[in-house]
């Protein structure tokens, strides 16, 4: 309790030096006073969301005792005070939760001059938490919050341009808030600055700047930035590819406990192993990884779907280079039920009965397909046959038939 008492009389000196603050300086001091009053607010902001989140960390009968702080508080006027106990109902942390309660006192609170309660309105309208959901009035919220320097206001308005919530899409406005949520300091829009660049999003594609605002991110500790950061050596986007770079900058993601990097980090595992010949190897942490798939769909769906049938397909695609191709046409069976229509299923399928010596339906499954196009690459399916033949003739792995393919597919080498 004393640690709740003492962060929030910090917060009331904030408070005082704000309001002290316009009628201390001269007119010529003026930018000097507006400067320091921003400089106030921003610690205002912080010290508002550390209050929260030590509160978030306590248990419920300390959780109640914070809130009769905070009642008091609010009695006295105490902005800061009103915004927290419209958290506590919002939360439900201490007291019932009620939306409409803590839409009360968020609007007290933002009356009197709380940047944060104004961005919790908007919040509240974004997300229709106990309203409609309304994106012109979260809009409105955000721009009252962000016209006091609230950067996470800042960064929601971009977000509304960049997505056409509420608004037109507009990648060019979105910009300028990320623009200005990034001068204050804001990881995430520096990273959201970097993928509008990455992906040439109202700004002609420059992968030199999208890595210089992922790094800047990334400096400050954002895990997603780190990932992206792994993206860009892994494909060589404006670098030269660089699959050690990628795994450093996934091992800093990863330690973060991001998922996506820890993913990318098994694949680019499963890579490794593929491209230096160790396929058995290769195979066997595709298979753990299509298990996890499986496990989760199942987990949320009730049965495995097409994420899981996408592993399988790299399951049986390595089952070949490993020669295990009855392992190959079982998962294909296996993936065909979840994804039936999928042409990179049939051409692994295909390829599995080709080297189990069962000719005749492999070719009458290579030339069933002609001339349709593969849907995840946009690729045709004999130009698709081509190059799998290719690679297996890189790996060592031949058959007599290929060459009879490529002649009746018109891809002949």
């Amino acid at each position: 309790m004393a640690r709740i008492r003492n962060i929030a009389l910090v917060a009331v000196s904030i408070l005082a030096v704000l309001a002290g603050l316009g009628g201390y300086f001269s007119q010529q001091q003026r930018k000097v006073a507006l400067e320091l009053t921003e400089q106030a607010n921003r610690m205002l902001l912080d010290v508002s969301r550390i209050i929260f989140k030590t509160i978030r960390q306590m248990d419920s009968d300390t959780q109640k005792e914070a809130f009769e702080v905070f009642q008091t508080g609010a009695i006295h006027g105490n902005a800061i005070a009103m915004n927290n106990l419209g958290t506590f109902y919002g939360d439900g942390r201490g007291v019932p939760q009620d939306y409409a309660k803590a839409r009360e006192w968020y609007k007290k609170a933002a009356d009197k001059g709380s940047s944060i309660a104004m961005y919790n309105l908007g919040e509240f309208f974004e997300s229709g938490r106990g309203v409609p959901q309304d994106y012109a009035k979260a809009r409105d919220w955000y721009e009252k919050a962000a016209a006091k320097g609230d950067w996470g206001a800042i960064l929601n308005l971009a977000l509304l341009y960049q997505k056409g919530y509420g608004v037109a899409q507009d990648y060019a406005k979105a910009r300028e808030w990320y623009e200005k949520a990034a001068d204050k300091g804001s990881s995430s829009a520096m990273n959201n600055l970097g993928a509008l660049y990455g992906n040439g999003s109202g700004v002609a594609q420059d992968y030199a700047k999208a890595r210089e605002w992922y790094q800047k991110a990334a400096d400050k500790g954002d895990e997603v930035a780190m990932y992206n950061l792994g993206e860009i050596f892994q494909n060589g986007r404006g670098v030269p590819q660089d699959y050690a770079k990628a795994r450093e900058w996934w091992e800093k993601a990863a330690a973060k406990d991001n998922a996506h990097a820890k993913l990318a980090l098994e694949r680019l595992t499963i890579r490794e192993a593929k491209t230096t010949g160790r396929y058995a190897e290769a195979l066997q942490l595709q298979e753990a990884l299509a298990a996890k798939f499986e496990a989760a769909e199942t987990e949320l769906y009730g049965k495995p779907r097409e994420q899981t049938a996408g592993e399988l397909i790299g399951v049986m695609w390595l089952a070949l280079f490993a020669k295990e191709f009855p392992k190959a046409l079982a998962v294909a069976d296996r993936a065909h039920a979840l994804f039936p229509d999928n042409l990179s299923i049939e051409s692994n399928r295909a390829h599995a009965l080709m080297f189990m010596e069962r000719g005749e339906e492999a070719k009458t499954l290579y030339l069933a397909h002609k001339g349709e196009i593969a849907s995840s690459d946009n690729k045709l399916w004999e130009r698709g046959i081509a190059e799998d033949f290719a690679e297996f003739r890189k790996a060592g792995l031949t058959h007599p038939m290929m060459a009879d393919i490529e002649k009746e597919l018109g891809v002949s080498r």
